[in-house]
């Protein structure tokens, strides 16, 4: 029946059947949630991951990555004296194995010799040198995304993780103030799945936003969406490029007036001269004059060599932009879509090389690199980057490449203000800007929430009452980068 005030309609109540009874749900299986998820399940908890894709991996799944890489922050060091602790030890435990899997998985890593799979078994990092022509950037995506996900689901299956896919996250199950367990809508109909903790993994802190716990909006998201072209030329792409390396100043300051937002961080490569004159020509023609309607920043501009006759690229939209804002980021999809299908068109008519390109794979979804997260116990900032902050607390040090500071990142970030029963990981967790998401951090993020949950559920706990020492110990045990040896030392885990 429709209420007095007819923009709203009353639901009504009904029975939902009990699909799974299980210890730990995760809610999303992204970067962080899948990690979560496989940590549960190794420490003994009945563990369930729901994800609205059929396949799981989020940014570095389906997503296919988008920008930086599987291990951006773990290449060894020229500098003997770099005491940057990422880079030093690794991520610990399940993240290194998890990292160590898809290098193994990658296409002729039946190349890698005995001595450096010695080293990466033993130091986890990235072998100086050692590449394999496929991994790290946008020559990797393609087939990293891929592998990360099968990756994932194997070692999901050894870890006992039932996986429940194109599965769509609805309402929290809810006893007062405590989260128990998840609604869920699938092909089936609506299911409920009753846990003893949740685990937020949204990327968006939808669970906790609808359980009632304060979250937090960041409205300068920066999104982008990954897509790969076949069909190209590329001796005489690169030809044309050598013998157009130079826009000339009116180019420029047409591409000045016209262009806003070409180089933001959302387009970090956007602008590629040599390609400026033929934009121009196609613009004023009509023939390609696409500007965001949502947020700045156009389409890429600029051409990334995947591996022979293949090429890809990015869009971006940067700004103030509500991505909660379900009808906006609607419009951001399709505006994406739209701008790719366009661009893949004016290569193929004006640019030498891409006369017989195509469109090969569109991510299904748009990266973001934040938007709505947890106002948790303690909510990470930049202020505790740029103080370089230490806790109690700490569940890994968060080393930021750009400032060259680092600070902790504590469990409390994890733990809703009022609200039990819930843990929130990934970009649930924490805001954008610092780099706080990037994926090494994920990674030991849901690792470190995966274990905390399985703790409250072998000590019938609340997240907010665990003994921390116990969660920190195992994490020291299992080598994650906790902290530098003489603090382990001064907070009693060494």
């Amino acid at each position: 029946m429709a209420d007095a005030d007819q923009s709203y309609v009353d639901e009504p109540g009904k029975r939902v059947p009990v699909a799974y009874e299980a210890d730990v749900v995760v809610a999303g299986a992204g970067i962080a949630g899948t990690i979560a998820a496989i940590a549960a399940g190794r420490h003994g908890a009945k563990t369930i991951i729901v994800d609205r894709f059929g396949q799981i991996g989020g940014n570095m799944g389906p997503g296919m990555f988008a920008g930086g890489s599987l291990h951006f922050a773990l290449k060894n060091q020229s500098d003997a004296d770099d005491t940057e602790l990422l880079n030093r030890t690794g991520m610990g435990s399940i993240a290194d194995e998890f990292h160590r899997r898809v290098i193994f998985g990658r296409p002729n890593a039946d190349r890698i010799t005995p001595e450096v799979r010695r080293q990466l078994e033993q130091t986890h990092h990235n072998v100086s040198g050692y590449t394999m022509g496929s991994g790290g950037g946008s020559p990797g995506y393609l087939v990293d995304s891929q592998i990360s996900s099968a990756v994932a689901l194997e070692m999901m299956d050894e870890a006992g993780v039932e996986t429940l896919m194109s599965v769509y996250v609805s309402d929290p199950i809810m006893v007062g103030h405590r989260v128990c367990g998840l609604f869920v809508e699938t092909i089936s109909g609506r299911w409920a799945l009753r846990s003893k903790i949740v685990i937020d993994a949204t990327g968006q802190a939808d669970v906790a936003m609808r359980a009632g716990a304060p979250v937090l909006q960041q409205m300068v998201p920066n999104m982008g969406l990954w897509y790969s072209l076949g069909g190209v030329d590329w001796d005489r792409y690169e030809q044309f490029c050598s013998e157009n390396e130079q826009a000339n100043e009116d180019d420029l300051a047409w591409a000045r007036r016209t262009l806003p937002g070409a180089r933001s961080e959302a387009d970090p490569a956007a602008g590629d001269n040599h390609l400026l004159p033929l934009i121009r020509k196609a613009w004023e023609a009509n023939e390609f004059k696409y500007k965001r309607q949502v947020g700045t920043g156009i389409i890429h501009i600029a051409i990334r060599r995947i591996t022979d006759g293949m090429a890809g690229g990015r869009t971006g939209t940067a700004g103030e932009i509500d991505v909660a804002d379900a009808k906006i980021y609607s419009q951001m999809e399709r505006e994406h879509r739209g701008h790719i299908y366009q661009w893949a068109r004016f290569l193929r008519k004006y640019v030498p090389g891409f006369e017989d390109s195509y469109i090969l794979v569109v991510a299904p979804f748009l990266g973001s690199r934040g938007g709505r997260y947890m106002d948790g116990v303690h909510t990470a900032s930049r202020e505790d980057m740029e103080t370089e902050r230490q806790f109690d607390d700490v569940l890994y040090e968060y080393n930021d490449r750009r400032s060259q500071k680092n600070c902790d990142v504590p469990y409390r970030t994890l733990v809703p203000q009022r609200i039990d029963g819930l843990l929130a990981c990934g970009r649930s967790s924490v805001p954008y800007g610092p780099n706080f998401r990037m994926r090494s951090n994920m990674l030991m993020n849901g690792q470190a929430a995966g274990i905390a949950a399985s703790l409250c559920v072998n000590e019938n706990v609340e997240p907010r009452d665990l003994d921390v020492r116990k969660l920190q110990k195992i994490l020291v045990d299992l080598d994650c980068p906790v902290a530098e040896d003489e603090r382990l030392v001064g907070l009693g885990l060494k």
